[in-house]
């Protein structure tokens, strides 16, 4: 096995939770792509989450990467350096044996995305780049101490565009690249791109949702604090105290979580079946299922993060077949 499919396979299998079964599947023109901007996107997830090192460092270290990977293979010392820097600062305090080999093989990563031809490489560049925008945001945003919020509901749908809803553009665009009618009807690439977004929002807001209580703990609110306070928020008590408001403004985001699915749906239906369609309808499964838990879960989403059963994903499997 040569050293690219080391990483496309292993590494990816360390670092990702249901993403490497799709890829798995996923037909070979597309996986390169696309398994590389994932490790791109998760190194810099890995990054901003590293919460060990100021956050001056982690924000300027975020923009040394994105610059990297827009001109992949053209600056041997900066990436030197910003490996060097990889190395001693961030790799050895991760906990997570993926991620820590994950910064360690950025040098690696970055000669795999010079090798793309140059349409994949401008796409997988311009994907990172708006990711690690929102990623900026959200450092930005959530630092500091007591709770912090997203202001508005525009606030929030930008940064899920940005970290999540340019993913679906992304593999929108890749896959007509690659796959060309095998994907869809070449008629229907323009009208598919705004669904493609709404399916990454979708599955975004899903983890949003899912992790409520946990990021509250964290000091963390990403829904809207206007709407929060329209539902009753009173900011002189602990959050623990304005459930109320919390569990009417989380309800009405999961209507809205639904409705960005549906459109991801109708979106998976365009696609000619295939391996294509099970690798995109496998995670919009999941992420239904899980937001029908959440649905049901009512005041717990506060307490723990709700997740499915392996069963759950296996029964996902079958009726991604036939989706």
């Amino acid at each position: 096995m040569n050293r690219r499919a080391t990483l496309r396979t292993g590494l990816l299998r360390e670092v990702s939770r249901s993403f490497h079964l799709s890829m798995r599947v996923l037909p070979g023109p597309m996986r390169d792509p696309v398994s590389l901007g994932y490790l791109l996107a998760r190194t810099s997830d890995t990054l901003a989450d590293t919460a060990a090192v100021p956050v001056d460092a982690r924000r300027q270290c975020l923009e040394k990467f994105r610059a990297l990977a827009a001109v992949p293979g053209d600056d041997p010392e900066a990436i030197a350096a910003v490996s060097e820097e990889l190395g001693k600062t961030f790799a050895p305090i991760q906990s997570h044996a993926g991620e820590r080999r994950l910064l360690e093989c950025l040098p690696e990563i970055l000669g795999w995305l010079a090798m793309l031809d140059s349409e994949d490489r401008a796409a997988t560049a311009a994907v990172l780049d708006e990711i690690v925008r929102g990623q900026t945001w959200d450092l930005e945003r959530f630092t500091g101490e007591g709770l912090r919020f997203a202001d508005t509901a525009a606030e929030l749908e930008t940064y899920t565009q940005r970290v999540a809803g340019c993913v679906g553009e992304f593999w929108t665009r890749v896959g007509f690249h690659n796959l060309g009618e095998k994907f869809a009807p070449a008629a229907a690439e323009a009208e598919l791109i705004e669904p493609g977004r709404a399916l990454g929002r979708g599955l975004q807001l899903v983890n949003i949702l899912r992790d409520l209580g946990e990021d509250l703990a964290a000091g963390r609110c990403y829904l809207p604090k206007d709407e929060l306070d329209a539902a009753g928020w009173r900011g002189a008590v602990p959050w623990r105290d304005n459930e109320a408001a919390l569990l009417a403004v989380a309800a009405r985001w999961r209507a809205r979580c639904r409705e960005q699915l549906d459109a991801g749906r109708a979106y998976v239906a365009r696609l000619r079946r295939g391996r294509a369609r099970f690798a995109t309808a496998l995670p919009l499964i999941l992420a239904e299922r899980t937001l029908d838990r959440l649905d049901a879960a009512g005041s717990a989403v506060l307490e723990r993060k709700i997740k499915i059963s392996r069963g759950e994903v296996r029964r996902a499997l079958f009726s991604a077949l036939r989706a």
